[in-house]
């Protein structure tokens, strides 16, 4: 790059317009010393030493350095206008090219999102209580909150996704709506599902999450990457449950419909208007005994009332018998009931 001397001396004295005193400005940054031929030899030969005090010399230090933080300034700021000026320019020249309905339209864009974010609010349920409490969604979906147990979400709720905030435990009936998917965020992972239902456990104080799967399908994943953290991504099918553990960093997968669940003996029995060859039939099958009788002495009487299976098998068919003018006799096969 050149600059004539005329531009370098209107530059000195501060004459120079904006993109002149860029141009020189970018030149003197460039160039190692300034140029010979602008130093008059003479002017150096005729001068004479002189011998200048100390307090004057620190005096025109002092000046020479604030004159040089000066320009130093001066020069920041005019390469500063100058930079934000093409800035401007190279925006207007984009706007200028583009069609004016696009640029209504991103203005129109524009506002349109400032206004949705301001309309935005969140929306929580907490269950203070000690029962489940159930509550429905403003898509229809069916939510059924454990004691402790809160949620959050967003209004406007149905906007790309369906998106809740569960921490405890929450289950989901979700209403179907294939456009919008339904997504849960429980300690680090996603659930999400289009129309399903599903149980999720994510006790606050526990490292462990549960997500149950009743009906559908649903995808399951890891939201946070950190070092340790294993990355899953799985889809469960009715009757399976996924188990992950964020402390061990271990992700199992149970299928519950291989589970054998231990069948629970009922306390008592509740009878209405039943013939009492059907009691005896039920008793015989609870308490695996032998109950010995004539149809036809048992076959009109009926029965309403309670038993308590907590009670001794004879206990019980003494008062049944006595109520209905029967004869009990217990012998080495069981009971044996006559008129």
């Amino acid at each position: 790059m050149s600059i004539s001397d005329e531009l370098l001396a209107r530059y000195f004295k501060g004459k120079c317009t904006p993109e002149e005193s860029v141009k020189v400005a970018t030149y003197l940054k460039e160039i190692d010393e300034f140029p010979s031929h602008l130093l008059i030899k003479e002017e150096w030969d005729d001068a004479e030493d002189a011998l200048i005090s100390k307090e004057k010399s620190d005096e025109m230090f002092a000046m020479i350095k604030k004159k040089s933080i000066s320009k130093r300034k001066q020069l920041f700021k005019v390469i500063s206008i100058a930079a934000i000026t093409v800035v401007i320019l190279s925006i207007s020249l984009l706007l200028l090219n583009k069609p004016k309905s696009a640029i209504v339209n991103l203005t129109k864009n524009l506002k349109e999102k400032r206004i949705e974010q301001a309309q935005i609010s969140w929306k929580s349920f907490v269950n203070y209580t000690s029962s489940n409490q159930s509550l429905e969604l403003p898509d229809g979906t069916i939510v059924k909150v454990y004691p402790g147990g809160a949620l959050r979400y967003a209004v406007p709720f149905v906007k790309n996704n369906r998106e809740i905030y569960l921490k405890g435990k929450g289950f989901f009936e979700v209403a179907k709506d294939k456009k919008h998917p339904f997504i849960v965020y429980t300690k680090g992972i996603s659930t999400t599902a289009l129309g399903t239902s599903f149980t999720i456990t994510a006790i606050e104080d526990s490292g462990v999450i549960k997500v149950e799967l009743h009906t559908g399908k649903v995808w399951i994943k890891n939201t946070t990457k950190s070092n340790g953290t294993p990355s899953f991504s799985k889809i469960l099918i009715p009757g399976s449950e996924l188990v992950y553990d964020s402390v061990k960093r271990s992700i199992n997968l149970l299928d519950k419909s291989m589970i054998v669940k231990e069948k629970v003996k009922p306390t008592e029995f509740n009878f209405t208007q039943v013939t009492l060859k059907y009691v005896f039939e039920k008793l015989e099958k609870q308490y695996n005994i032998n109950i010995i009788y004539s149809e036809t002495d048992v076959n009109e009487i009926s029965f309403t009332g309670t038993i308590d299976l907590s009670r001794k098998p004879y206990k019980i068919m003494k008062e049944i018998t006595e109520l209905n003018k029967l004869n009990l006799t217990k012998t080495t096969e069981g009971y044996l009931i006559s008129k």
